[in-house]
């Protein structure tokens, strides 16, 4: 299964090449909506939080949790890990005009129970994309990551996020 959203932001690739580095971070810099959903970055001891290493930093959001595979300021690619879930997520980024287009893909392998579980997670998944790119706008605009995601969150997704945090969705991983 494949799940795609683009958008293309009004500032050079190397501008927004540093927001998407700083995704998962959990700190001021992160646009991913970890006011809504938290989300965390861990390597090694002995390697920097912060960094980037690809088959050693650790990332992830609510039951998910990702192993970056690459990322070399055009494809950030992270591995899924679950016990049933077998696929990656990422962005490409490319220059496009004055400004930089930028990819964000979802693939994993599907079964029958994957797909009934994808479609209560769609929803969320495609709020917080939505909700990042939108954060990542504002941080481009302003040099700083909003404090607050403003995308409101549509009905359908808010259920499903409550149905999730009761208990009543499947976990993931």
């Amino acid at each position: 299964m494949k799940n795609i959203h683009t958008r293309h932001f009004a500032a050079p690739i190397e501008e927004v090449r540093v927001w998407i580095a700083e995704c998962w971070t959990g700190g001021d810099r992160d646009c991913f909506p970890h006011d809504v959903i938290r989300d965390w970055r861990r390597n090694p001891a002995g390697i920097d939080p912060a960094a980037l290493v690809p088959g050693k930093t650790m990332l992830g959001h609510r039951p998910f949790r990702f192993r970056l595979r690459e990322w070399d300021g055009f494809s950030w690619k992270v591995d899924i890990l679950g016990d049933e879930e077998k696929g990656w997520h990422g962005f490409n980024l490319a220059p496009e005009g004055d400004g930089c287009h930028v990819t964000h893909t979802l693939s994993f392998d599907s079964s029958a129970y994957l797909k009934l579980k994808w479609l209560a997670l769609t929803p969320i998944h495609d709020w917080a994309v939505e909700a990042m790119f939108d954060r990542m706008e504002y941080a481009l605009r302003t040099g700083v990551a909003p404090r607050r995601t403003e995308r409101p969150m549509p009905v359908v997704a808010a259920m499903a996020m409550r149905l999730r945090r009761a208990g009543r969705v499947p976990k993931v991983a």
